[in-house]
């Protein structure tokens, strides 16, 4: 990510001379933080129904703010102020067909002044460097590139403070490189719209590059070897546009001598690509990748990222290998937004201590803000004790435990699973916990293998810190963010009731997609069935279209799908 949507960062340059600051008055203030170009008519936003409008700032541009936004009523008495350094909502899960030009860029990308202005509410591009969350104040920094160079411009006011009765966060999460070596200097990251114009570009250009005299096959070979790390959906996908591309457009238009130093690889850690997905779709999409050539090296951990090879180490031999690449793509998990670390630490003691998200009760309010803070989306984790009370009741249960918490017998680690797992029906959250006893029970058994009750209840404190109650999906995010605008509205301003537990986000899993390459895809819908190859194409390609947040993109990307069906893609490379 650039130092343009960067969260933190260096000081502002304060200290320059007379001369510069005279200059930085006379140049007009920039359109980063301007008001909407027109106030509202006064019957489109009445005023509040007795008490004085709040004001709600909306930190972020993506699934959770822009479903926020677009549900809550203009006529709710709210003054909504939505601050991100980027101008726009990008569709993500169009993400990797944009790196390969299935579509284009402008096609998933929604201004995100449109819903804004419509309701005559306020933007401010900039970033949200700091939260006090006492004095219910953050202070901000114009998204402007003026304010990073080093030439002595006064960019004071580039930074301002911005006031709230009600802080919404919508941040989301940034990628997290596991402490790996090398990540950040040899990989790309892929979760923003410049990581797919960069891809877009280097795939191209290594292309172009091959094609030149007197190039020998080994150079070829390297150039055209492409490593995706991370087998998760966006991993997947992109390995899949990427094969496409080469083999439906680059194939048509390059020396065929290419096309046999192409490699497509893809590393994950798990057994299968897709994991988390259901076990039959898990091992269809397997099986289709490596009947494409698409080379699936699984059960590998990443050890180090070199400049031209990715070291790894197999799980269950130990034996560790490089894997050459051209160009190396990392997309493998995400942690917490720097920007929440500050929120935590506003926050009093003790009531954040899941440091990978912050934690919100069941109206996604932030524990410890006293009901003024909310969050959404990849950055928030609804606690639920309850399912953990259950898993202390499956304990004893199978432990036989009295009140007292004596037990008859120890637990090992399958017997914990076997227990744990008759509360999955019901609290669907002890599924993650039961995914994630391996790393931690070691730590916490006794030397006969078997885990104490007192030994257990530290356990599943670690790995329930550990995990999201709900996963950190565009379709949870978007839920939340239409939710949460369903509570403000019905909630009217009224701050006692945005303080109630009259009723609670439940998310509604609406099943799972993923492109795999060749027009066919995975689907499992709840309640239907599962849906495999071309079939499950169709629906995945209808799914996206329709999906988009505005009529505008509706047409935009479904005329780019008719044209890429018909014409190719544009493999062209514009040279910045």
């Amino acid at each position: 990510m650039t130092s343009r949507v960067a969260l933190g960062g260096a000081a502002v340059r304060t200290g320059a001379n007379a001369k510069a600051n005279a200059k930085a008055r006379a140049r007009p203030v920039r359109a980063a933080v301007s008001e909407p170009p027109a106030a509202p008519a006064s019957e489109q936003v009445p005023a509040a129904r007795g008490a004085a409008r709040k004001k709600v700032v909306v930190l972020g541009s993506g699934w959770g703010a822009i479903s926020f936004v677009k549900s809550l009523p203009a006529s709710a008495p709210y003054d909504v102020v939505l601050v991100s350094p980027r101008n726009y909502f990008l569709y993500t899960p169009l993400l990797p067909g944009a790196a390969t030009g299935a579509v284009e860029e402008r096609s998933i990308v929604e201004p995100i002044r449109r819903p804004i202005a419509e309701k005559g509410w306020k933007y401010y591009e900039a970033a949200c460097i700091d939260v006090d969350a006492g004095a219910k104040k953050i202070t901000c920094r114009a998204a402007d590139p003026e304010c990073f160079d080093d030439k002595g411009r006064d960019c004071e006011w580039h930074t301002f403070d911005v006031d709230y009765d009600y802080l919404v966060t919508a941040v989301g999460a940034v990628p997290n490189t596991f402490g790996v070596p090398g990540v950040e200097e040899n990989c790309m990251f892929f979760k923003e719209i410049v990581h797919a114009s960069r891809f877009r570009r280097e795939v191209n250009e290594r292309f172009e590059r091959a094609t030149l005299p007197d190039v020998p096959e080994s150079r070829m070979r390297e150039l055209l070897t492409f490593v995706v790390i991370g087998a998760g959906p966006t991993g997947v996908e992109l390995a899949a546009e990427l094969y496409d591309m080469v083999y439906q457009d680059v194939a048509k238009m390059y020396p065929s001598r290419l096309i046999p130093f192409v490699s497509i690889k893809i590393i994950d850690l798990q057994e299968k690509i897709l994991s988390a997905y259901d076990r039959r779709i898990a091992e269809y999409a397997t099986d289709f990748f490596q009947r494409a050539n698409i080379e699936c090296l699984l059960n590998k951990q990443v050890g180090e990222v070199k400049p031209d090879a990715v070291v790894i180490t197999d799980k269950i031999t130990g034996e560790k290998s490089e894997v050459p690449f051209g160009l190396a793509v990392w997309c493998s998990g995400i942690r917490l937004n720097p920007l929440c670390e500050k929120i935590m630490d506003s926050l009093p003691e003790g009531t954040q201590e899941n440091r990978r998200s912050l934690a919100c009760d069941k109206n996604l309010r932030v524990n410890g803000s006293n009901g003024s803070i909310f969050a959404v989306g990849d950055c928030a984790t609804i606690v639920r004790p309850r399912s953990m009370s259950k898993a202390m009741e499956l304990y004893k249960s199978a432990a036989k435990c009295d009140d007292a918490g004596e037990c008859e017998i120890d637990l090992d680690k399958d017997q914990i699973k076997a227990a744990l797992n008759k509360g999955v029906e019901e609290f669907p959250h002890l599924e993650e916990v039961v995914n994630n006893i391996d790393d931690k029970f070691a730590v916490f058994a006794q030397a006969n293998g078997r885990c104490t009750f007192d030994g257990f209840s530290k356990m599943l404190t670690e790995v329930d810190n550990g995990l999201r109650a709900l996963p950190a999906t565009a379709q949870v995010a978007k839920q939340e963010g239409e939710y949460l605008a369903a509570f403000f509205a019905q909630c009217d301003g009224d701050a006692t009731k945005l303080m109630g537990d009259e009723t609670k986000f439940e998310y509604n899993h609406k099943g799972s997609l993923a492109y795999i390459g060749k027009d066919a895809a995975v689907a499992d819908i709840p309640g239907f069935t599962i849906v495999k190859g071309i079939a499950a194409g169709i629906i995945w390609k209808s799914f996206e279209t329709i999906s988009q947040v505005s009529v505008r993109n509706i047409f935009l990307v479904a005329s780019d799908m008719i044209r890429t069906k018909l014409f190719g893609r544009d493999i062209s490379r514009f040279i910045d």
